[in-house]
């Protein structure tokens, strides 16, 4: 089943066409049935499905993990292709705690090099290398089609302006919070 027909399904349960596999849990459900809750719950599980989605279709295409695109599109991103480590740590999204091992995995393979900070010799610099910018620039281009078709293929304009609002602002309530 395509990523298309999936969700043809879920919207197909949704209007009442089918079973929808997260309106019934089992007896047992601690979630909660208050739209909040199943929201909640619906939010966290496609997200992780998605991630998972995402990481498999990457590394079986590119040999990229989610977590190496991610650092190396934050370098793409950046001027002249560098940032100091711990900028780099502040921006992942994916697992910020590993970031000196996998900067030093990323420099093995020749996609980035690492060097002192020329205004700060406490602080390092991750560098994109011309191979780290041609690896990024192919994976761009495969993670961009399967975006589209996961995400794109399903959602309207409107729909991912809402869902882009409502994500926001569940960002920020996230960020303020202490843990």
């Amino acid at each position: 089943m395509t990523a298309a027909e999936g969700v043809q399904s879920a919207e197909n349960t949704a209007d009442g066409a089918g079973e929808n596999p997260w309106q019934h849990r089992g007896p047992h459900d601690r979630t909660g049935v208050s739209p909040r809750a199943r929201a909640w719950r619906t939010f966290l599980e496609t997200s992780a499905v998605v991630s998972s989605n995402l990481e498999r279709h990457l590394q079986s295409h590119t040999g990229l993990k989610l977590s190496d695109y991610n650092f190396l599109l934050l370098l793409a991103e950046a001027e002249d292709g560098c940032l100091r480590m711990g900028d780099l740590a502040e921006r992942m999204v994916f697992s910020p705690s590993r970031l000196s091992y996998q900067a030093k995995v990323l420099e093995a393979r020749g996609l980035i090099t690492r060097c002192p900070d020329t205004h700060d010799r406490r602080g390092m610099m991750a560098r994109l290398t011309d191979q780290g910018r041609d690896t990024f620039r192919r994976a761009a281009h495969v993670h961009a089609a399967h975006i589209k078709e996961l995400f794109h293929a399903v959602v309207d304009e409107q729909e991912a302006e809402e869902l882009q609002r409502i994500c926001l602002k569940i960002q920020r309530n996230a960020s303020l919070s202490s843990g």
